[in-house]
């Protein structure tokens, strides 16, 4: 065996988990680590730059650009769905926005797996790495490696915003990672010195000069080499060659909710009948491999704004942002050093809800799709997210062929059933409220989408023309002690040894939040499971 291809770890995916892993699992230097990642360095300017969010929703230098294939959303075009490629993943791609979701789901993740998951637990892991500009307490830590920041709104319609939550009864909530996420206010951002701080930056950087972590780009998993039901290695391909990868104590995949399934079952572990249609040897039966598919569904209001304060692609408006990006580069502050979505709250769509079940984001601009519909960005205007947070619908992963570099096809699923439905539009109703008080009154110039309707009926079916996601994939490698879940609660796949997912995909259910956080704490104990196993 060639001694130069063999690690003691190997690590599928540079992205938030598996920066994370890269880290933890070369720390001692006991232990040789592979890190695999298809994509590239996940370096540019426009990663830096916070206010640069939009360009890299279509960027596919840094970003898989997937879509479902939901033939009732979107008349037909399903719904866009951005992840990071390159080292950092999403982390390197997304708003930043710092949440964990609630100590209710982790219970939840427990009562389904193991004491390791409960609140408690995660709270201190969350603390413990985390460098939280509000110093220490019992909620944040202020020595871990992942600075979290507060950023003070930059957009007076974001200030505004918060008023007017205020003003229809939300509480102004100064801390959505402290005891209670209900009300409305700014968020916490990974950010530092006014630029990105993922988990490329975070976590592997540091690591970068310990001789035992090797880390590949551009190298993509093509499948796991199982003999005897235990996994030995990957097969990569990286400049066109095919090589082999051997593992003396495990693979590890860390790719995501749609990567992480996929090479699963490339490998030979799904669900039979998938795996037959496309000539795949089942080494594994498992069909909720890329089931249980959860995502945050969410549609955007759109306003138009009175003040004309706003982003925009008209000529003057390009000329602006022009200025603010030559702005950034000098002196680090300006409109482009804050995150886009700077504010926004948790809601409950019924009084009976004890923790909260809708997420509003407001953004000082419009777009459609996710940014391939620009058309409202040439005019002055503003829109709020809703998601709906818990969602009771399941989607689905599958392969479209026999070979990794073949999008997978999947889908969602969503607004087919009456609670989600019932949940988004009591978010919409709660936002119109927000509109309609007197601390907006100088923004709001009327509400553009999805405007005026006949009927509740009426409202779902225009909704569903126009919603989208918050980019949150989660659940399709889940976690659990059931003999249906693909791993168990040390995140080892059923039926395959020194094999584990580690990533947003064993989540059994999908947090209350913001998923970036949760994908980074998952990881770290992902990693402490792995290192017990050594001893």
């Amino acid at each position: 065996m060639n001694a130069e291809a063999t690690f003691d770890y190997i690590i599928v995916g540079g992205g938030s988990a598996g920066c994370v892993l890269a880290e933890r699992l070369s720390r001692s230097g006991e232990f040789r680590v592979a890190l695999l990642e298809a994509g590239g360095s996940g370096r540019s300017p426009l990663i830096t730059m916070p206010g640069a969010v939009a360009s890299l929703l279509h960027s596919r230098r840094h970003n898989w650009m997937l879509r479902s294939e939901d033939k009732h959303l979107r008349r037909g075009k399903g719904l866009y769905t951005p992840r990071g490629k390159g080292l950092g993943g999403s982390s390197a791609i997304n708003a930043m926005i710092y949440t964990r979701g609630a100590p209710s789901d982790y219970e939840g993740w427990a009562a389904q797996s193991s004491d390791n998951w409960q609140w408690s637990a995660m709270l201190e892991r969350f603390r413990k790495l985390e460098r939280n500009g509000r110093g220490a307490d019992a909620y944040h830590g202020d020595s871990g490696p992942l600075h979290v920041t507060d950023v003070e709104p930059y957009y007076a319609v974001s200030r505004r915003f918060i008023e007017a939550g205020v003003q229809a009864g939300l509480p102004h909530n100064t801390d959505f990672n402290g005891p209670s996420l209900y009300g409305v206010g700014a968020f916490q951002f990974t950010m530092h010195n006014g630029e990105r701080f993922g988990t490329r930056r975070a976590f592997l950087e540091p690591a970068l000069k310990r001789e035992n972590l090797q880390v590949f780009t551009k190298a993509q998993v093509e499948r796991v080499k199982i003999a005897a039901q235990r996994a030995e290695g990957v097969f990569i391909r990286q400049g066109g060659k095919l090589s082999f990868l051997a593992a003396r104590r495990e693979v590890v995949l860390s790719a995501g909710a749609f990567h992480s399934p996929q090479i699963l079952m490339l490998s030979g572990i799904g669900c039979a009948s998938e795996l037959h249609r496309h000539g795949i040897a089942t080494l594994v039966d498992r069909p909720d491999v890329g089931g249980n598919l959860q995502e945050h569904v969410d549609v955007m209001l759109h306003y138009k704004n009175a003040r004309k304060d706003s982003l925009n692609l008209a000529p003057i408006g390009l000329g602006r942002l022009g200025m603010a990006a030559l702005r950034y580069w000098y002196s680090r502050n300006g409109a482009m050093a804050h995150p886009p979505a700077e504010v926004g709250g948790f809601l409950r769509s019924q009084p009976e809800v004890e923790t909260p079940d809708l997420q509003l984001h407001l953004v000082p601009t419009r777009f459609d799709d996710s940014g391939y519909d620009l058309t409202p960005a040439f005019r002055h205007g503003f829109a709020c997210h809703v998601c709906v947070l818990r969602p009771q619908a399941r989607g689905r992963l599958y392969l479209h062929a026999r070979d990794i570099r073949k999008k997978p096809g999947f889908t969602y699923d969503f607004l087919q059933n009456d609670s989600d439905q019932q949940s988004l539009l009591s978010g919409v109703r709660q936002v119109r409220d927000i509109m309609q008080q007197p601390a907006m009154a100088e923004h709001n110039g009327g509400e553009v989408l999805p405007g005026d309707v006949a009927d509740d009926e009426q409202l779902l079916e225009r909704l569903r023309s126009h919603c989208g996601l918050i980019y949150h994939p989660t659940s399709t490698c889940r976690m659990g002690n059931d003999d249906a879940a693909v791993v168990d609660a040390s995140l080892k796949v059923r039926g395959v040894e020194r094999l584990r997912v580690v990533d947003a995909s064993i989540m059994p259910t999908v947090v209350s939040g913001n998923t970036n956080a949760p994908t980074m704490v998952i990881a770290d104990l992902g990693a402490d499971l792995i290192l017990a196993d050594t001893h």
